[in-house]
């Protein structure tokens, strides 16, 4: 009896622990110390592409895609007896399918490993697979902060805990010049290697620049070890290497920041550190304050969010001129902050963190109401030309903004037009053309800024139908003693010329770069030669029709 009783546990034990397991995975494997299957059970067809009884005696990692083969392998060779690896994300060989893979090597199972295939549990990381870094096979710089984007916001919403590790291969290029080029292609396959097997889900791990890398991993992972790793592999591949593997991590995790901002914070400081090419700004910089990096970043953001939800910023106004005549065609309204800071740096500072919207919005509603102002005072209204960057652009929400503030008066919103800028950062030119083309009928004239000589100048002006563009300062600047600026210019002058287009030149400052210009068929100029930016724009009051004014008077009227 007490027998029996004791196998009805050992099943009862046996069911619960298999009921378990099938909650957590869609199917379960053992692998024999050789890595080929004794044991399966689940969804195997589905996932796979094979039924279970043909899976019998298969080699594990021949079922795994090419793209994650190593990746997956380098786990499971290195693991020991009792231990348990962070789940890989890897693709199926036959299938296509993304699975998540769990695995542990219990003590007394002569070798064995156990698997847990799972694809519905990706909610922790989904694996970016559309633009990758060729020689490592990690995620490009922009997927990995997307990413990390990702990661933060999904710590904030579910109290998850993450970390990111940054690193720097300080030494790479020196490495690159010793070894030849199949065992530097190995090496960096190898890091690539590493990174993944340490990352959340084995796929969030990126090349942020071309000695620099980033993580994202359980807080259990210390980032030393990565340190540690890549170290004793350049050693293996360059015995002379003496590459300087640096890191610094951080817990993606801002108790009183609301997640949004949180985010942009960090992948300012990230962008930061990555593009710094200065010694003041290296990795050991990043690991001695980024955390005050973070809170700095932070508290500037909600201060200069503050500035521009409020209006407490200036509009000063530089007059763009028909160069024809000299006649002013329109002005620029141009943002000035507080007495010592640079408008170009907190202008890009608001872009990369990702509250320009705030601003656009703010100066759109500043422009309207001076626009307010000299109606009121039954003026002339003067033309206004703001910028609006290409990131505005992207959000329906500040479009929807933008023609809601314009919508009760048809003569200020004839009266703006919108000079929109960082184009580059339009990632959907179809939608930008639609969203254009609705503000067009809205009444307001769009021109596209800093246009030049390259590829991508071109595409805009195909894709996107605008009135006018603004050519590059930089051309201006030297289309005296350059020949190819000044063939560039004609070029575009006519190209735009056939296409109904207005060309505005920016920084003219000299009588013979106007002279030029007129030349070369330009329509219009800007720049110090005709007037720095003014706090105020002079202007002049209708004219009053001569009937009223004489009524008014008491006389009557005939005609004779």
């Amino acid at each position: 009896m007490a027998q029996d009783n004791k196998l009805e546990n050992l099943r009862t034990e046996k069911e619960r622990f298999v009921a378990f397991s099938f909650a957590a995975a869609d199917l379960l494997i053992e692998l024999d110390a050789q890595g080929k299957i004794c044991y399966i059970s689940g969804a195997a067809k589905g996932l796979v592409g094979l039924d279970a009884s043909e899976l019998k005696q298969t080699t594990f990692i021949d079922l795994v895609a090419s793209k994650d083969r190593r990746v997956v392998a380098y786990v499971l060779e290195s693991m020991k007896e009792g231990d348990r690896i962070t789940p890989v994300a890897a693709q199926m060989d036959k299938t296509s399918i993304t699975v998540v893979v769990g695995a542990c090597k219990l003590p007394r199972t002569h070798g064995h490993i156990f698997l847990a295939l799972n694809v519905s549990g990706t909610t922790a990381v989904k694996s970016i697979t559309e633009h990758r870094d060729g020689d490592t096979g990690l995620l490009d710089r922009n997927d990995f902060l997307k990413l990390a984007d990702e990661q933060m916001q999904l710590t904030a919403e579910t109290g998850q805990k993450v970390e990111l590790t940054l690193l720097h291969l300080n030494g790479i290029a020196d490495m690159e010049g010793r070894i030849d080029e199949t065992e530097m292609e190995e090496f960096l396959s190898q890091v690539g290697t590493i990174l993944r097997r340490y990352s959340v889900g084995g796929d969030s791990a990126g090349r942020l620049d071309s000695d620099k890398y980033g993580v994202v991993h359980s807080p259990s992972i210390d980032g030393k070890i990565l340190e540690e790793q890549i170290s004793a592999l350049s050693k293996k591949s360059d015995p002379k290497s003496d590459l300087d593997v640096t890191h610094n991590s951080l817990e993606l995790e801002k108790n009183e920041m609301s997640a949004n901002n949180a985010t942009q914070a960090l992948m300012y400081v990230i962008n930061r550190f990555v593009d710094s090419e200065t010694e003041a700004f290296d990795i050991k910089t990043l690991a001695d304050g980024m955390e005050n990096r973070l809170e700095t970043t932070m508290n500037r953001m909600l201060a200069l969010k503050s500035v521009f939800q409020n209006y407490k910023f200036n509009l000063v106004y530089q007059p763009i001129v028909q160069i024809g005549d000299g006649e002013v065609h329109h002005y620029e309204a141009l943002s000035r902050f507080k007495d010592g800071e640079s408008p170009y740096e907190t202008i890009v500072f608001a872009e990369e963190t990702g509250i320009i919207y705030d601003l656009d919005l703010a100066v759109a509603k500043k422009a309207k109401d001076k626009l307010t102002e000299y109606q009121k005072r039954g003026d002339i209204l003067p033309k206004l030309a703001i910028n609006i960057s290409g990131l505005s652009l992207e959000s329906d929400s500040f479009v929807d903004n933008l023609l809601a503030l314009y919508e009760d008066d048809t003569e200020i919103r004839e009266n703006i037009s919108l000079e929109i800028t960082e184009t580059a950062r339009v990632g959907d030119l179809e939608r930008a053309e639609r969203i254009l083309q609705t503000i067009r009928k809205n009444g307001m004239e769009i021109s596209l800024d800093d246009m030049g000589a390259g590829s991508s100048s071109f595409q805009y002006i195909r894709a996107l139908t605008v009135d006018y563009i603004k050519i590059d300062g930089t051309y201006i600047k030297e289309v005296q003693t350059n020949k190819k600026d000044a063939a560039i210019l004609k070029s575009m002058s006519r190209l735009c010329q056939e296409l109904d287009i207005g060309t505005i030149a920016e920084m003219v400052e000299t009588k013979e770069q106007l002279h030029i210009l007129k030349v070369l068929g330009v329509n219009y100029g800007q720049g110090w030669y005709f007037g720095k930016p003014q706090k105020d724009i002079e202007t002049k009051r209708k004219s009053r029709g001569i009937s009223m004014n004489i009524k008014r008077k008491g006389f009557a009227t005939t005609w004779s």
